[in-house]
């Protein structure tokens, strides 16, 4: 009987020397009127954590991992929205985004012809544009057997790119053109099909999480749909797997 009550103090307090996930919440609102918007993808980059925003524009992200990690808002007809959240030791981080519309109404027009049907920019197209014999590819078959690496140590198998960074810490840059003073030139990263403005540590993902990577080390290998010849330092680009 002793031995029972010293196991049960021992778990009682085992369990309350664990520390506290931390919860993200915020609140989304629509860019001049403040109301709340429902249904806004709220996505915790390099990571499982996803969610949506209720009726109230209110969302709740729980178990979110600590560090430096960026926020992606987004929705159809709204401009996608990125926010930096430091998490730490707090039970509790607040972060709030305003969404703007992403372009006005159009006046209705007369379709006379129709035309040939373009290529679409989205994983769909994946297998298409490796068709087209730019830049390289990685498929969901070779991401599954790489699930033992990092995306950095797999991407690192490819020629043509290299990595600035120190630790975990991990940018992705082209190794043919570098900046006047030397420095390298980062890639452009496309995640789901929305540009991230500042280029993301690429030790948050891991293959087990994507379903395609497309790599376009220059600008003559980038397509029209990601940039084209204004994507000067190249585009890595990342589908997760409910992304596509």
């Amino acid at each position: 009987m002793k031995r029972a009550f010293t196991a049960i103090v021992c778990l009682i307090l085992a369990g309350s020397a664990l520390p506290a996930q931390t919860v993200l919440k915020g609140t989304v609102r629509a860019d001049g009127s403040g109301l709340p918007l429902a249904g806004i993808e709220v996505i915790l980059v390099g990571s499982d954590r996803h969610t949506v925003s209720d009726t109230l524009g209110r969302y709740s992200l729980v178990g979110a991992p600590r560090g430096r990690r960026m926020l992606l808002f987004r929705a159809v007809g709204y401009r996608p929205v990125q926010e930096w959240v430091l998490l730490g030791t707090e039970d509790t981080v607040w972060a709030n985004a305003t969404m703007l519309a992403a372009a006005k109404q159009l006046s209705p027009i007369t379709v006379t012809e129709r035309p040939a049907a373009p290529r679409g920019m989205g994983v769909e197209a994946f297998e298409e544009r490796r068709r087209m014999g730019f830049g390289k590819f990685i498929d969901s078959a070779e991401l599954r057997r790489s699930e033992h690496l990092g995306l950095v140590d797999l991407l690192r198998r490819l020629p043509g790119i290299e990595f600035v960074g120190a630790g975990r810490h991990w940018y992705a840059a082209s190794a043919r053109k570098h900046g006047p003073d030397g420095t390298k030139c980062l890639m452009d990263v496309i995640l789901d099909g929305v540009p991230i403005n500042s280029p993301p540590d690429l030790s948050w993902f891991e293959p087990w999480s994507l379903q395609a990577v497309e790599v376009y080390r220059s600008a003559a290998e980038v397509p029209i749909e990601f940039g084209g010849a204004h994507a000067a330092c190249g585009v890595l680009v990342l589908w997760t797997k409910r992304g596509g």
